[in-house]
């Protein structure tokens, strides 16, 4: 059954234009909203406006503008972004060249004021005024004086004799035991009585010398 209701066609052709419906009664065809009798007279129709606009050669011409259009776009705007990076590192640059000139004067300016009076002349204004130290060149100089004064603070002192007591070489025991041999023998020589000169003598020595 072939549709004839115009609002229905009408919807059809909006919905979609290539839908093709086909009545097995009648043999009818309708797309696009226009009927078509037989399979034949459909095979004939216009088919003009189905047909995408232009040739395959324009449409393909057509999407390689548009592509180099996008590609030039962006170059554009690559090439912008580029221009921007280079700008601000040359202005580092010469930020970076301005600073080094700035340092390389003041340090010529350093040198200039150094040379203007020899290290002789200063060493000897600094003598002469009694000064112990004196700078030069952004350094610290001794005098005379101060060379003095700093070899006496380097001097070792020297400790007192007997201040500085030397590791025993013998044991507790053994140094107990010597001074009860020579108490022994000091009581015996008090009474007049025998004893040995001689190991009273070492014993002492011994003491003394640990």
């Amino acid at each position: 059954m072939a549709i004839t209701n115009e609002k229905t066609l009408e919807k059809m052709k909006k919905k979609n234009p290539k839908s093709i419906r086909v009545n097995k009664e009648t043999g009818e065809i309708t797309q696009g909203g226009k009927t078509y009798k037989s399979k034949k007279e459909f095979k004939a129709r216009d088919k003009s406006s189905e047909k995408p606009k232009g040739s395959f050669f324009q449409r393909f011409i057509e999407g390689k503008k548009a592509k180099e259009k996008r590609a030039a776009k962006a170059s554009t705007a690559s090439g912008k972004a580029n221009t921007a990076a280079t700008k601000k590192m040359y202005a580092a640059e010469s930020m970076f060249k301005a600073d080094r000139a700035k340092k390389a004067a003041t340090r010529d300016e350093a040198k200039t004021k150094i040379s203007d009076k020899s290290f002789k002349s200063t060493f000897d204004a600094a003598s002469k005024a009694g000064k112990s130290t004196f700078t030069y060149g952004g350094k610290s100089y001794m005098t005379n004086k101060g060379k003095a004064e700093n070899k006496d603070k380097m001097k070792t002192r020297i400790a007192p004799k007997g201040s500085i007591k030397k590791k025993s070489s013998l044991d507790a025991d053994t140094v107990a035991s010597y001074k009860k041999r020579i108490k022994y023998m000091k009581d015996r020589k008090a009474k007049g009585k025998n004893y040995s000169a001689k190991n009273l003598k070492e014993l002492e020595a011994k003491l003394a010398a640990n």
